[in-house]
């Protein structure tokens, strides 16, 4: 992919280069490549974002097999869930386990997606920063939770047990 992005930043660079005077030569190339190169960085974030964000959109309006409503926003959660902090608890390895539980109280199962997301799940310290999600460790990028029951879910983080101040589940903060 980025060799094709250079060629063709070759391609259209050379094309403008050819049309140029040489008194216009050397800033004109430079600030050419500049713009294509930045329109076509940009238009493939772009392309990625939109592809990402259709795929959620398409995985929550679609049924899933198991009948789960699928849900990925502060708003769902509070609609469909109950959530708790059960406990903290320390890691050898520098750690912690913060323990979460989740109340379904609906005739059909909910299924938390994309935890793994940047935000989804990040844990608040003491002096109020900010650490993400350990990947690895058990850390599930979504979570079902049956319909009218419960689920404990430990959630892994490097830092330190006594260090938590907060954990927040997309953006909903809950206090050990």
């Amino acid at each position: 992919m980025r060799r094709t992005i250079l060629i063709a930043g070759l391609i259209l660079c050379s094309s403008a280069f050819a049309r140029q005077n040489t008194d216009e030569q050397e800033s004109g190339v430079a600030e050419t490549a500049k713009s294509v190169m930045s329109n076509i960085v940009s238009f493939g974030k772009n392309l990625m974002d939109g592809a990402s964000e259709g795929v959620v959109d398409g995985r929550k309006t679609g049924q899933s097999t198991d009948g789960a409503v699928l849900i990925n926003t502060l708003e769902d959660l509070n609609k469909y869930l109950e959530t708790d902090v059960i406990a903290v608890t320390a890691h050898a390895e520098s750690g912690c386990y913060v323990e979460v539980g989740f109340k379904n109280q609906n005739d059909f199962p909910v299924r938390l997606i994309d935890l793994d997301s940047s935000e989804a799940v990040i844990l608040i310290d003491q002096d109020g920063y900010a650490t993400n999600l350990f990947r690895g460790k058990g850390n599930p990028e979504e979570l079902t939770i049956p319909s009218n029951a419960g689920r404990k879910q430990k959630f892994y983080f490097a830092i330190e047990w006594d260090q938590v101040r907060e954990i927040r589940i997309l953006g909903k903060v809950m206090q050990p």
